[in-house]
């Protein structure tokens, strides 16, 4: 798998892994895809979310972080989910994508476990992470 846009968090050592992940959110504009797990399923739908976040859109970059276990960033993923409005009342352990929105860093565009991860629910969830900060973006003022 040649994986160029995407970071596969590291499972054993928790430290690293969260200042990756801490690394990432403090990047503006850029719309961070997290995919969690890893199943045939996952391993197969890598290289698309790999190749969509090559697009970039109203100047806004993509990456993806592959998390390829639930446990490695638990409490840190929950916050983020528990912070947004649009995910708040939702149960990690029952989703395997999410996008962060890139300025204010909300959680949006969910893939649950039992959904697809193909190239439209793939782009669904950078777009609708992407437009939750669509006022900031499109804001002359700001």
């Amino acid at each position: 798998m040649n994986l160029k846009r995407t970071t596969i968090i590291p499972t054993d050592d928790p430290n690293l892994a969260k200042q990756l992940f801490q690394s990432f959110i403090e990047k503006e504009m850029l719309v961070l895809m997290i995919i969690i797990g890893d199943t045939d399923t996952i391993r197969t739908a890598m290289p698309t979310a790999d190749s969509l976040a090559h697009k970039i859109y109203f100047n806004m970059e993509r990456w993806v972080l592959w998390v390829r276990d639930y446990e490695v960033l638990r409490g840190t993923l929950e916050q983020k989910l528990a912070e947004s409005p649009n995910t708040k009342d939702m149960d990690y352990d029952d989703i395997k994508c999410f996008s962060l929105s890139p300025i204010q860093d909300l959680a949006d565009g969910v893939i649950q476990k039992n959904g697809v991860l193909d190239y439209v629910s793939l782009q669904q969830s950078f777009f609708k992470a992407q437009s939750d900060d669509i006022a900031f973006t499109n804001n002359p003022n700001t």
